[in-house]
């Protein structure tokens, strides 16, 4: 497979150890999904040693067999109205769902949905980071999606738990990083 000629970020999201990134990738019929670490030295790409290093992202391309069946896949959630609405600043009002020790902030942004989770059990909030996030949306433009695209993500930063999804077409893309802001950095490269 060529992946030098698909569609793919960009940029690698880091503000440091450019010059250790290191790339590979698996793929199968359907698609791919590239492996982003930072090593000790900068390797060659797809290097079989590669497989061994925690990757800080990921970037997953999936072809479904119809528009409908990626649109399903996109994890959007509609902003439901009777909850508390929480201000978020920049004019974004977000809606927040909270039970059972978890919180959810959900906010749409034309075609997106974004969700903040936190799990105010372990002393956790999903205002300030959704803030935080929205300040992120002004200076970096997310791609168009076709339908709908979701961003969400988590007050606890436990693996690759930020993740950015959207279709075109059939096409399924997601992004997802350990940072919030790696994982915005990299779907804006490929709103350009």
């Amino acid at each position: 497979m060529a992946i030098g000629t698909t569609k793919k970020p960009t940029v690698d999201g880091l503000n440091e150890n450019h010059n250790r990134l290191n790339m590979h990738y698996i793929s199968n019929a359907y698609g791919y999904t590239v492996y982003y670490s930072v090593g000790a030295t900068a390797k060659e790409f797809n290097a079989s040693t590669l497989a061994s290093e925690t990757p800080y992202a990921t970037f997953n391309k999936t072809a479904y067999v119809s528009t409908a069946a990626a649109v399903t896949a996109v994890n959007h959630h509609a902003q439901e109205t009777g909850l508390p609405v929480i201000d978020l600043g920049t004019g974004v009002q977000g809606t927040i769902d909270r039970g059972a020790g978890q919180a959810y902030l959900t906010w749409q942004a034309g075609r997106w949905s974004v969700t903040v989770h936190a799990s105010p059990v372990m002393g956790q909030d999903p205002v300030a980071m959704s803030k935080q996030l929205v300040a992120l949306f002004n200076q970096y433009s997310l791609p168009i999606p076709s339908q709908v695209g979701a961003g969400n993500f988590d007050v606890t930063d436990n693996g690759l738990n930020q993740t950015i999804t959207w279709q075109e077409g059939a096409i399924l893309y997601k992004i997802s990083a350990r940072s919030a802001e790696t994982t915005i950095k990299m779907a804006s490269s490929m709103s350009r």
